[in-house]
């Protein structure tokens, strides 16, 4: 007995030292990671906004100027990059990085809707982007998209929502399906896992593992160190920045478009149960179709083929509403 008791000790502290030696390196990697992703020149350019700089990317000249407002999402801009590089560069277009993601500063301002509304109109206006504006907002993005109008509506000439959050999703939801889908990352694990070098590890593939991804798949991982915090923060305003969208009903007559993953199968990975499953379809689809009230100039356009990133899966559909939309403006002047 006492000999196996002995030999449990020895097991246990031989896993100890190599958990303490593997951790050790994790930290030294991703210390000399972090060192090396400071040489990692932007893809675009900054301005300064209150004490902190911003970093967006910007193509083509002339007006309208379509804005891109990312998702809940540690990747910022890039996940517009390929949808950006092939519109056309008769207008202009811009996407930038929310404060404490990639290559934008924290700053001190806080996490609100508001705030992030206003970081917005600051970029826009010290970039010279043209007026007026047409808002792309995927997910978490077209909840933000609602303090921007809301702020700004003369500003605003079109509106496009791919796949958006819906802030008051609680009245569509079971209360099991809306714990669920609202549980969030695991913040104390993440900052572990972004310590010791394992977070840039987990996002290393978040793109496609394709060439036409090589460029976000290279950078997002390197930068991840920076944007994890600020994600996380994100995540943590998420309830009050949902309620204070919640009360923003309307866009008035600006014009609104409604991009709807329509692919049956998008949650077979994330839901196992049948009848949860079709609760959330049946209730996204009510989420969705309803937006059209936001609006008295809406349309919904389902994109079938396609899961909640559509900006990745079915590119071509954000381009042709950004094109349809910029026409439509152009016409009724």
């Amino acid at each position: 007995m006492r000999t196996f008791v002995k030999w449990l000790k020895r097991i246990g502290s031989a896993i100890i030292a190599v958990v303490a030696i593997s951790l050790s390196i994790g930290f030294v990697f991703e210390w000399k990671s972090r060192n090396e992703a400071e040489k990692i020149k932007a893809t675009g350019s900054f301005v300064k906004v209150a004490n902190h700089r911003l970093h967006y990317y910007k193509t083509g000249s002339g007006g309208p100027t379509v804005v891109f407002e990312t998702a809940f999402d540690p990747a910022g801009h890039l996940q517009w990059y390929n949808v950006q590089k092939e519109l056309p560069t008769t207008f202009t277009s811009i996407s930038y990085d929310r404060a404490g993601i990639l290559w934008s500063e924290r700053g001190d301002k806080p996490k609100s809707g508001e705030e992030i509304a206003a970081d917005l109109h600051h970029v826009l206006e010290k970039a010279n982007a043209p007026k007026p504006y047409i808002i792309v907002g995927h997910s978490f993005g077209g909840t933000l998209t609602r303090f921007f109008i809301d702020k700004y509506p003369k500003d605003v000439a079109g509106v496009i929502f791919v796949d958006s959050q819906c802030p008051d999703d609680k009245k569509y939801l079971s209360p099991e399906l809306f714990k669920m889908t609202n549980q969030g990352l695991p913040s104390g694990l993440l900052k572990f896992a972004n310590t010791f070098g394992i977070a840039r590890l987990m996002f290393k593939n978040m793109f496609a593992n394709e060439k036409q991804y090589e460029y976000q798949n290279s950078i997002m991982p390197a930068l991840l160190y920076k944007s994890a915090n600020a994600v996380l923060e994100e995540q943590d305003q998420m309830s009050s920045i949902k309620k204070q969208a919640s009360k923003i009903k309307s866009f008035g007559s600006i014009p609104l478009y409604i991009l709807t993953a329509a692919d049956k199968k998008r949650y077979d990975s994330f839901i196992k149960d049948e009848k949860l499953k079709e609760e959330m379809l049946t209730s996204w689809n009510k989420m969705q179709n309803d937006f059209l009230l936001l609006s008295s100039d809406s349309k919904q356009i389902l994109v079938p083929n396609s899961g909640h990133y559509i900006n990745q899966e079915q590119p071509k559909v954000i381009r042709d509403a950004i094109n349809h939309m910029v026409n439509k403006i152009a016409s009724s002047k």
